[in-house]
């Protein structure tokens, strides 16, 4: 009988060593096969998960960039705008004065010297006017563009994290933990095969 001896003080008793058998080996490799298909299976998961994680990026960057041609049309049509706002103001202006002119013809003001003053005065004021309106709508304009850089540059970055994202799955693991199961199973096979013989 195998085994080892235990020393007491009455006798020296021959302890058995359980021996497993064919149950171990089973074990020892469904255990083995269950650590690959698990390893596989994690690897599977990481890869489906990065996936979605680059589609999510691309959806992204796509709603900026069209986010960033919205900001930029907005700019042109703020421009647009201001210019005809501009125009409008210049008419209205050329409007007036030729009103004060006949005013002044109806009372029989000679226009020259001060009534002139008047007119100028109009002019000058309806310049300014038509100044501020472009000014208006320059920065309006340039606040559609920057913000059109912001989304030009968010789309940039999400679709940089839409490449990174791809994963290449790495079966190392897998190899590892079917490497580690075979030893144990060899080692269990070799203390199955000096337990059975006689």
């Amino acid at each position: 009988m195998k085994g080892f001896y235990h020393r007491n003080s009455f006798a020296a008793l021959k302890v058995p060593q359980p021996v497993w058998g064919p149950a171990a080996l089973a074990l020892t490799a469904l255990s083995t096969i269950m650590g690959v298909v698990g390893q596989v299976g994690q690897q599977n998961a990481q890869a489906q998960a990065a996936s979605v994680n680059a589609a999510q990026a691309r959806y992204q960057a796509q709603v900026t960039a069209q986010n960033q041609a919205l900001m930029e049309r907005q700019a042109a049509d703020a421009m647009q705008r201001g210019w005809i706002a501009e125009e409008n103001r210049r008419r209205l202006t050329t409007h007036q004065i030729g009103q004060q002119q006949a005013g002044l013809a109806a009372q029989g003001t000679d226009l020259a010297g001060s009534p002139t003053d008047i007119l100028g005065d109009t002019a000058a004021a309806g310049e300014v006017e038509a100044r501020a309106v472009r000014s208006q709508a320059e920065r309006q304009a340039y606040e559609h563009q920057i913000a059109g850089v912001g989304y030009g540059n968010s789309g940039i970055l999400l679709s940089s994290r839409a490449l990174n994202s791809t994963y290449q799955p790495n079966y190392l693991g897998a190899g590892a933990s079917l490497l580690s199961g075979a030893s144990t199973l060899a080692e269990k096979w070799r203390n199955f095969q000096l337990n059975s013989s006689p």
